[in-house]
């Protein structure tokens, strides 16, 4: 298990981009990840449950990750997350 709190920097919050970006790169490792906003929880498992976290600009957002190269994986989400997947 690895776990990162990250501040989401992207002006328009989670994108579709961002959700779908996040989504490949779980998806394609075979792990699991959660994903914390305050108190509420989803898995990672399609991009509109990505979406449906409701992520906004600024927003705290707690990844852990369960699998293979969980660090790897979690880096990965984490960058997409601080960089907004370039928008």
């Amino acid at each position: 298990m690895a776990t990162k709190e990250i501040n989401n920097k992207s002006f328009k919050g989670i994108s579709v981009l961002a959700a779908s970006r996040i989504y490949k790169e779980i998806y394609a490792s075979g792990s699991t990840a959660i994903l914390y906003k305050d108190t509420e929880g989803i898995y990672a498992s399609s991009v509109l449950d990505i979406l449906a976290l409701g992520a906004d600009e600024n927003s705290k957002i707690k990844v852990i990750v369960y699998g293979d190269d969980e660090e790897k994986i979690l880096q990965n989400v984490s960058e997409i997350l601080m960089d907004g997947a370039g928008i």
